[in-house]
């Protein structure tokens, strides 16, 4: 009785231990694809900015 109370310990540890790995991926994930949309909005403000003025420029001249 004491062997089987002793390997669903182990068993429930190593389910733990694969949790706790796989939320610290899921949330190093999460950031990095928060980063890389922040990274992208940031392009695209700058290239719509440029295009603009180079749009009022053209038809002013």
């Amino acid at each position: 009785m004491k062997r089987k109370a002793q390997g669903a310990i182990e068993y429930l540890f190593m389910i733990a231990a694969a949790l706790v790995i796989v939320l610290i991926v899921w949330r190093q994930i999460s950031g990095r694809g928060s980063s890389a949309s922040e990274i992208a909005d940031t392009a695209e403000d700058k290239i719509s900015s440029e295009l603009q003025q180079e749009i009022d420029s053209g038809s002013n001249g």
